[in-house]
C-alpha cells in the first residue's frame, strides 16, 4: 500500500503558507516601484520610513512568518518613536552632557562587540577524538536523573488510518521510511524524552511497551498516534555518547573561543601602554573621594 493513501495529520496550519505569500509580494513590490519614489510607507516631517527598510529589518528566520498585521504595526511604532524622538530634538535633549558621556559608553560597547564578533568569527573546529575524551573524562556529568525513551512517531487522522498503518507494518513496512516520507520529514522522530517532555497520551504508553515495537493507536486531541520504541534506558545509567556528542562540541567549541579570546586580549594588551594606581583603592582615599565627590566626573 502507498503512503499516500493515508491521511497523516500536518502539524503546521496554513497561516505560514499566507505569510510567507505575503512577504513574497511584498518584497515583488518593493522591486517593481521606481527607485525615485523611494516605496515611502510612513513620513514623520521629513524622515521616511520605506518598505525597503521594513523588509531590511527584520531578521531572516522571521521573514516566513510576516503578516500585513505585523507590518502595520512595526509601521505605528516607528511613528511613534519618530515622533519622541524629533521632538526630543527639537528640544536640544541630544546635547545633554550626560546623555553624550551614555553615547560614549554604547558606542564603546558596540565597537567592542564588533572587535569580538571579528575575531570569533572562524568557526572553531572540535574534533571526535576530543569530544571522546571530554565524554570519557566526565561521567558525572552525563548520568541520568529519570527513565528515557527514543521513540519514532506518525499522527494520522482517523483511528482508521491508525490501524492501515499497523497492518502495514506487520506487513514488513519500514515506520522510519513511512513516517519520514509521510511528514515531509518532520516530528517522525521524537528522539530520547522524559515521562514530562510529551503528551500524557504517549507517555502512557511509551514507557510500557518494549523496545522495538509499536503501539496500538493513541487518541488525543490532535488525532492518531502510533509509535514505535526505538531505545530505553533507566535512571543512573550513563547517556550515550551520540546523545551528547553535539551539546559536548558546543561546550568544547565555547572553551576553545575563550581560550582564544584570553590569548587575544594578552597579546593585545602587550602592545599598548598600560598603567594602574591601586593606591587609590586603600580605604582612607576612597572613603575620603566617595563623600566629598572630588574625581567622581
Amino acid at each position: 500500500m502507498k503512503a499516500t493513501k493515508l491521511k497523516v495529520q500536518k502539524s503546521e496550519n496554513s497561516r505560514n503558507f499566507f505569510s510567507i505569500l505575503m512577504l513574497c509580494l511584498l518584497i515583488s513590490y518593493a522591486c517593481r516601484v521606481p527607485e525615485q519614489e523611494h516605496n515611502i510607507i510612513a513620513t514623520v516631517e521629513h524622515e521616511n520610513l520605506s518598505l525597503q527598510e521594513i523588509i531590511s529589518q527584520m531578521p531572516p528566520r522571521m521573514r516566513g512568518d510576516v503578516s500585513t498585521l505585523d507590518i502595520r504595526e512595526f509601521v505605528l511604532r516607528w511613528i511613534n518613536d519618530e515622533v519622541l524622538f524629533q521632538e526630543a530634538l527639537a528640544r536640544d535633549i541630544d546635547d545633554d552632557a550626560e546623555l553624550q558621556k551614555e553615547f560614549e559608553r554604547i558606542k564603546k560597547q558596540l565597537i567592542i562587540s564588533k572587535l569580538l564578533e571579528e575575531i570569533q568569527s572562524n568557526r572553531v573546529a572540535v574534533t571526535d577524538e576530543q569530544i571522546k575524551a571530554y565524554y570519557d573524562a566526565n561521567d558525572e556529568e552525563f548520568i541520568l536523573s529519570e527513565d528515557i525513551v527514543h521513540a519514532y512517531h506518525i499522527l494520522l487522522e482517523t483511528r482508521q488510518d491508525a490501524n492501515e498503518f499497523r497492518k502495514m507494518l506487520k506487513a514488513g513496512e519500514s515506520f522510519e521510511e513511512f513516517a519520514q516520507d509521510s511528514a515531509d520529514g518532520r516530528d517522525w522522530n521524537l528522539g530520547y524524552f522524559s515521562k514530562n517532555d510529551v503528551i500524557p497520551e504517549i507517555s502512557k504508553v511509551a514507557f510500557n511497551i518494549p523496545v522495538g515495537s509499536y503501539s496500538l493507536p493513541i487518541k488525543s486531541e490532535f488525532g492518531y498516534h502510533i509509535i514505535q520504541i526505538v531505545d530505553k534506558m533507566k535512571e543512573g545509567e550513563k547517556e550515550k555518547l551520540n546523545m551528547v556528542e553535539d551539546e559536548i562540541r558546543l561546550k568544547l567549541q565555547e572553551q576553545k573561543k575563550q581560550e582564544n579570546y584570553q590569548r587575544f586580549l594578552l597579546q593585545t594588551k602587550s602592545k599598548y601602554t598600560i598603567k594602574t594606581n591601586f593606591k587609590l583603592l586603600e580605604h582612607a582615599i576612597l572613603d575620603s573621594i566617595i563623600q566629598t565627590g572630588d574625581g567622581l566626573n
